[in-house]
């Protein structure tokens, strides 16, 4: 489908997170959420599917997806 994005996966150094889509909080974004990575050290948003890994930890990146460091 033409302008779906692809999935967006962010590692990160933390064991909570907070997603807030586009991270505005304007158009287009979603409701600021806090995110706990658990014993996986990786949370999926609920809302953008937006995928946060904890560094060090194994990263498989299905090719649709770009790997962002915050």
């Amino acid at each position: 489908m033409p302008g779906i994005k692809p999935f967006e996966t962010v590692t990160v150094d933390t064991d909570r997170v907070a997603c807030a889509g586009d991270g505005s909080g304007s158009v287009g974004g979603h409701p600021k959420v806090y995110l706990n990575l658990g014993p996986l050290g990786r949370v999926e948003c609920p809302y953008c599917s937006r995928l946060f890994i904890k560094r060090g930890e194994p990263a498989e990146y299905p090719p649709n997806q770009t790997s962002k460091t915050a």
